[in-house]
């Protein structure tokens, strides 16, 4: 005799996730969704997204570039995919890829300041010596001159140029006892406004003010006791030195 199932009854009273097979169903109220269908499976590694392009790339070809337009007598826009073979090698990107970057930079004009050539620095050295500071008319000059006019350097890149690196009056030695104590003096009046702690040490860049700074008072926050106020601490060094007025 066959067996007949009753449907009626409930074979699985004691658990209605099995007898109900759904697949949001809850063991007890307020525990977490359980998937009774999910297939459990060992994570798998995330690929980091690599870009076609860094900007240190873009900035190399564009130089390469700019030589074999020089060495070969011929303008960006009558380079042939045999040309952009040549200037490939040695990067990741193919002729083709190099091509096109070149093409879009030529169109857009948008490739943000990077590296400085050694020949940009001579004539910009030049062009302050014998024009003066007119940075936007500077900026002109150079584009025309070493960029096929294409607008790669603004008056901004050019100053900052010429004030962090190329200015002969820029004191790149070794930082005095002095000099920190100025710094630091600084920093009580104006915290991270480094512009103005500058005023105090015209010869120093304001990159090497705020790194200096930095680090002075990393230092002294090291040495401090677990108690003892940063500020306070600064104070008394410069007070010791007889800056603080």
């Amino acid at each position: 005799m066959a067996y007949k199932m009753n449907l009626n009854f409930n074979y699985f009273p004691m658990f209605p996730c099995l007898a109900y097979p759904t697949n949001q169903a809850y063991l007890f109220p307020g525990s977490y969704q359980l998937n009774l269908y999910s297939e459990f499976s060992p994570p798998q590694e995330v690929k980091k997204y690599k870009r076609t392009w860094t900007k240190l790339e873009i900035e190399h070809a564009f130089n390469v570039t700019m030589n074999h337009c020089q060495n070969t007598q011929k303008s960006i826009e009558s380079l042939e995919i045999n040309d952009f073979a040549l200037i490939s090698m040695g990067l990741r990107q193919s002729p083709e890829q190099v091509m096109i970057k070149i093409r879009e930079i030529k169109v857009n004009g948008t490739l943000s300041p990077g590296k400085w050539a050694q020949t940009e620095d001579e004539l910009l050295v030049e062009l302050i010596q014998k024009t003066g500071q007119g940075w936007g008319h500077i900026a002109n000059i150079l584009n025309i001159e070493k960029h096929n006019r294409l607008p790669i350097r603004n008056s901004k890149a050019c100053k900052e140029r010429w004030n962090n690196y190329l200015d002969p009056s820029i004191n790149r030695g070794s930082w005095s006892k002095e000099e920190d104590m100025i710094l630091l003096k600084g920093y009580l009046k104006f915290g991270h406004k480094w512009k103005s702690i500058c005023r105090y040490i015209s010869t120093r860049t304001e990159g090497a003010v705020k790194n200096r700074t930095k680090s002075l008072v990393y230092k002294i926050k090291q040495k401090c006791k677990m108690n003892e106020n940063v500020e306070m601490k600064i104070k008394e060094l410069v007070e010791e030195s007889g800056t603080l007025e």
